[in-house]
């Protein structure tokens, strides 16, 4: 089987366990890793001259680069990144996941818009600046999901229940908007589940892991914030497989809730998803096989 030589793990953390297991996995296949760190990146520009350099080393020379996360939360940081992926792109370099592709789902608005186009059920879902909108909607759908924009790992993920809350809500959505919004609201009514959620991992038109997490702190059963993996045995799999066509993603982590009658529900998409969870339930190497997959030429 013909493989590519060479291949990017471009990621904040150097050392993390996704890094680390991939390196592994593709080095074991005879190709080239180039662990690239976001902050080490230098384009150069000049009339028909383009450069990005990894502490000079020529990034356009590498055949493909794995984005496992942009690491940027300031919006100097994440053009800047964003813009060294594009580069890369129109350079020739085959960028997993496509800019397109990272893009919609980093924002979740965008991501709501393509799961809705798509025909996939989604809860009932209001995106507005409108603070007035905002707190119309929670008073209509009480207790419900406010989340921010952007984001990952559940973070800024509340469910509004309380009473207090309800009461105070402009002050909750001004509060919350400082912390994590930026000035959008996105709310969803809140789909009370059995007790999990399920987590599944699409990998080039494949399902190639699925878990449900239990518990956690407060609204969300993410694995970073306490959620516990176990094995999944519900078929997800042509949902899982529709939500990453609906984004456009080769590496895809797809976010199912089920409701207490057993319907199945698409929270979100996650362009850069982790794994560790789903390796705690899964019989073989998640890593070895993403490296199988995105090194076949």
């Amino acid at each position: 089987m013909k493989r590519i030589s060479s291949i990017g793990l471009f990621s904040s953390d150097p050392f993390s366990h996704r890094v680390e297991t991939l390196a592994v996995a593709f080095d074991a296949l005879g190709v080239k890793v180039i662990r690239v760190l976001p902050w080490k990146v230098s384009r150069w520009g000049a009339t028909k001259t383009h450069q990005i350099l990894h502490n000079g080393y020529d990034l356009t020379q590498i055949d493909t680069l794995l984005v496992l996360d942009l690491g940027a939360h300031d919006i100097g940081t994440f053009f800047n990144r964003v813009g060294v992926l594009s580069a890369l792109t129109e350079l020739g370099v085959n960028v997993v996941n496509s800019v397109s592709s990272i893009l919609l789902m980093r924002n979740k608005a965008e991501t709501m818009r393509k799961l809705i186009s798509g025909g996939l059920p989604v809860p009932k879902t209001l995106i507005t600046e409108s603070i007035d909108e905002a707190s119309t909607f929670v008073r209509e759908h009480f207790p419900c999901v406010l989340k921010p924009i952007t984001g990952f790992g559940g973070l800024g993920v509340q469910l509004i229940e309380r009473e207090f809350d309800l009461e105070n809500i402009h002050d909750y959505l001004k509060f919350h908007s400082q912390m994590f919004g930026k000035g959008a609201y996105i709310l969803q009514e809140y789909i009370r589940s059995p007790g999990y959620d399920i987590r599944s991992l699409v990998l080039k038109n494949n399902v190639i892991a699925s878990m449900q997490r239990v518990g956690g702190e407060g609204i969300t059963t993410n694995i970073h914030t306490g959620g516990i993996p176990r094995k999944n045995p519900e078929d997800v799999t042509e949902l899982s497989l529709r939500v990453a066509e609906s984004v456009k993603g080769t590496i895809v982590g797809v976010d199912i809730i089920p409701d207490q009658d057993h319907q199945l529900w698409v929270l979100e998409a996650n362009a850069t998803p982790g794994w560790n969870g789903l390796q705690q339930v899964t019989d073989y190497d998640i890593s070895m096989r993403i490296a199988d997959e995105i090194s076949k030429v």
